[in-house]
């Protein structure tokens, strides 16, 4: 079976081309940090995360809400590392009827910041 030269092109360049841009865009909103060692000193069996003082069990998530700069979400793995995962860098440029607003009393990854804009006033009929 002969395959023509520009269907192999298009699939050794275009599929793994394609599965690179879809990974990064789904990455573009949100960052992952790892913390390793992160054992809680009283209770071997769990991640600590130490600057909230929270436990969190091994395979369990944690989202802090209502903390500020706490914009994050805490995985415990099996081998005691925190996967953390927070809001990427953000190009946001408050305007005149945008301002930059982060509601942190929702859960990652909704508590990001993202721009909040106001309908200018006018005097249309």
């Amino acid at each position: 079976m002969t395959i023509p030269l520009r269907s192999a092109v298009v699939y050794v360049f275009g599929v793994p081309m394609l599965l690179l841009l879809t990974l990064l865009c789904a990455a573009a909103n949100a960052d992952l940090g790892y913390r390793a060692n992160a054992v809680h000193p009283d209770y071997p069996g769990q991640c600590y995360y130490e600057e909230l003082k929270q436990p969190i069990p091994k395979y369990q998530s944690y989202k802090p809400i209502n903390r500020e700069d706490q914009c994050k979400a805490f995985y415990c793995r099996p081998d005691f590392v925190l996967e953390i995962s927070y809001c990427g860098r953000h190009n946001l440029i408050p305007t005149k009827n945008c301002k930059i607003y982060s509601d942190m009393r929702r859960t990652f990854p909704h508590c990001c910041p993202k721009l909040l804009c106001q309908e200018p006033e006018t005097n249309d009929i």
